[in-house]
């Protein structure tokens, strides 16, 4: 398909309700009622309190051997405990403290889930608060009978808050 034929496209595709805008995720979101999924989203809570610690080896711990972290704030692409600890080395200095605005989990098997959706945190930045919003994935496996993270995508929302769809 040349440019000129899909342009037309592009335009309708734009022109379509709500094409363009973000959508407002300010709310928090509710605990799943699955058993499973309910599970799967208290492994966030496990990490976002290692992350109160301000102890990085402990938030690394939750990783596996090999965890992959996309880290939000890094063009940096972290694998392994060393690594991923040394990511949150810095970003504990800003004291996060994240809150799951919307989130997917999909439990894939006994052994397998992700958890997929938005977060916000809150970030000192030197006596100010700094909310940051993220779109987020994470994969978890159990292994050795232990849920975790094998891989974790953070992403900055790359539309401005000032074109929020309103539905």
């Amino acid at each position: 398909m040349s440019l000129r034929t899909s342009l037309p496209v592009y335009v309708a595709l734009l022109a379509a309700p709500g094409a363009g805008l973000a959508k407002d995720y300010a709310s928090v979101a509710p605990p799943p009622a699955d058993p499973a999924q309910r599970e799967i989203a208290a492994l966030f809570e496990t990490w976002n309190q290692a992350l109160a610690s301000g102890e990085p080896a402990k938030v690394a711990r939750l990783y596996a051997e090999r965890g992959v972290l996309q880290p939000t704030v890094s063009n940096w692409v972290r694998v392994g405990h060393s690594e991923i600890a040394d990511y949150f080395q810095h970003f504990l200095a800003l004291k996060p403290r994240g809150v799951i605005n919307h989130r997917e989990i999909r439990v894939l098997d006994e052994n397998t889930a992700v958890d997929a959706g938005v977060y916000t945190f809150s970030l000192d930045k030197g006596g100010s608060v700094e909310e940051v919003q993220a779109r987020y994935t994470y994969l978890y496996e159990r292994i050795d009978g232990e849920w975790k993270i094998v891989v974790h995508h953070s992403s900055a929302m790359p539309e401005p808050s000032e074109q929020v769809a309103q539905n």
